[in-house]
């Protein structure tokens, strides 16, 4: 060791602290309340505005000023009522990881099923 080395500690903060510091039940259910208000405004203004696509209808809601790009931000999904390519290609991706790590149980790979999972998945 260091002649300079030291040993910091610390307090474990109290438990009504931690609690404090995380969202309760209620508050998640408001936020996602307060989302779903926003996104049928959102998708609302979407179908009254004057163009024929949803891409259209949002670029001419920015060009307005009527909504800004922060207000899109994790919303697209809903407000164009259909899921994103990303989303998809997750879902794709996970299933595909699924079906492998079946396929490696079935055929009992237990002492290196996480390495070859974790390869798959890559």
């Amino acid at each position: 060791f260091s002649d300079s080395s030291r040993l910091h500690t610390y307090r474990r903060p109290s438990f009504s602290l931690l609690r404090s510091l995380s969202y309760t039940k209620h508050d998640n259910d408001e936020f996602g309340k307060d989302a779903l208000l926003e996104g049928m405004r959102i998708k609302n203004l979407i179908a009254n505005a004057p163009h024929d696509s949803a891409s259209e209808s949002i670029m001419y809601l920015l060009r307005q000023g009527t909504i800004d790009r922060a207000e899109l931000i994790g919303i697209d999904h809903f407000i164009l009522g259909k899921p994103t390519r990303v989303r998809m290609i997750r879902k794709q991706h996970a299933a595909a990881v699924l079906r492998k790590q079946q396929e490696l149980r079935q055929g009992r790979c237990f002492e290196d099923l996480s390495s070859s999972l974790g390869e798959f998945a890559q």
